[in-house]
């Protein structure tokens, strides 16, 4: 199989959390959900403006909070769902032209196109599938693929942030004491009191610790559907839409919240990680739930709240 690409978000000025895949399965003819038909234009559009034939076979891939994934003969199209993700397509474009010949594997050679008033992306797809469980793989591929993503967030984590002037680096305690307000308002009175008055001593703690924090080129949402692999090994890594300038940490804590922390701790065995690294996945790691919410109550989304709400019942989040 060939990739599939998702989307997933981010509240501004926060690092996006681990994947959550939404793909949509239902089709009526020609490709288009039903409920998507309202895009056949645009992507008739897209074709012409493409110089493929008309009529060429348009199939939903993925449907997320920022942008729909079609495959349109053969290419993947992602079109932003609202202005602010058009904006994030055009400087993920830039992003991925810097980092992709400083990369161990593929990444995708994004190509930024308009037609009319709307915007959209095009790429050729990057071999292999995303990769959705460990049990799929032996034992000695499970060493090789931890091998390959150790490896590849070592050499993104190393990029110099000069290269990337689109990475903004706003101050990491005006960010998270954002995201702290926003919880406190929509998030916190959703969960008992209990799990509230812990999360708020974690962010005590981190707010406290996280401006000294050497700061690297992130991923921003390095989840299990966003790594692809081919023979059990790392074939390429796909969605730069939430890269930016942050604590190393937080790539690790995404691809652990998916493949579990006995698979990163062998990656990170192979390295020499900083004082209260560990501790700071954890509460990267509590912040996914959180994200869930904001998104759920934001945007009527009952599914994704439910999600982030149930998170915290699970003793082994908190």
């Amino acid at each position: 199989m060939d990739e599939i690409e998702k989307e997933t978000t981010r509240p501004a000025c926060v690092e996006k959390p681990a994947s959550r895949e939404n793909p949509l399965g239902n089709r009526t003819d020609g490709g288009l959900p039903a409920h998507h038909a309202l895009d056949a234009l645009f992507l008739s559009e897209i074709t012409e403006t493409l110089g493929m034939p008309a009529g060429t076979p348009a199939t939903l891939l993925g449907a997320g909070q920022n942008n729909l994934v079609y495959d349109v003969g053969g290419e993947l199209v992602r079109l932003p769902r609202h202005a602010t993700a058009e904006n994030e397509l055009e400087r993920e474009a830039r992003v991925l032209a810097v980092l992709k010949p400083l990369l161990p594997a593929p990444i995708p050679a994004l190509r930024v196109c308009r037609s009319g008033q709307r915007v959209f992306s095009v790429h050729p797809r990057i071999q292999g599938e995303p990769l959705s469980t460990l049990r799929v793989l032996t034992d000695e591929q499970q060493r090789g693929l931890a091998a390959d993503l150790g490896g590849f967030l070592r050499a993104l984590h190393a990029v110099p942030a000069a290269l990337l002037p689109d990475l903004a680096g706003a101050l990491p305690s005006m960010e998270w004491d954002d995201l702290r307000s926003r919880c406190e308002a929509l998030a916190f009175p959703l969960l008992a009191p209990r799990a509230v008055s812990r999360l708020r001593r974690a962010f005590d703690d981190f707010l406290a610790v996280c401006d000294a924090l050497p700061r690297s080129v992130l991923h921003g949402d390095f989840g299990t559907g966003n790594i692809l692999i081919h023979e059990g090994r790392l074939s390429g890594v796909i969605d730069f839409s939430g890269c930016d300038l942050g604590d190393e940490a937080y790539d690790y804590a995404s691809l652990a919240a998916g493949l579990g922390d006995a698979f990163v701790d062998t990656m990170l065995n192979r390295f020499q990680m900083g004082e209260g690294f560990r501790d700071r996945m954890r509460f990267y790691r509590l912040t996914f739930p959180l994200l869930d919410i904001l998104h759920g109550v934001e945007h009527g989304d009952r599914e994704t709240l439910h999600a982030g709400v149930e998170a915290f019942s699970e003793t082994n989040l908190l």
